[in-house]
């Protein structure tokens, strides 16, 4: 099985969304959104960002993942 989002409640009514994996893992939490609908709206926009987007690395081995990046790119 593939992973996926669950929208959840939030305190105070709001919302969040949690990522989960495959096997069942919590993957990643989201900020809390005021609506539902603002809650489907930000799972649109994850599906964007993990399609397309970057990895920052901010770590303080970020060099590891720069090289692996860059190898992959040779080996294309």
């Amino acid at each position: 099985m593939s992973g996926y989002f669950k929208l959840v409640d939030a305190h105070d009514g709001a919302f969040r969304i949690k990522l989960i994996s495959g096997d069942g893992a919590l993957m990643a939490v989201s900020a809390m959104f005021p609506t539902k609908e603002a809650a489907a709206a930000g799972i649109e926009q994850l599906r964007e960002i993990a399609g397309t987007g970057p990895v920052v690395d901010h770590s303080k081995d970020a060099d590891v993942v720069a090289d692996a990046n860059r190898n992959r790119a040779k080996a294309s």
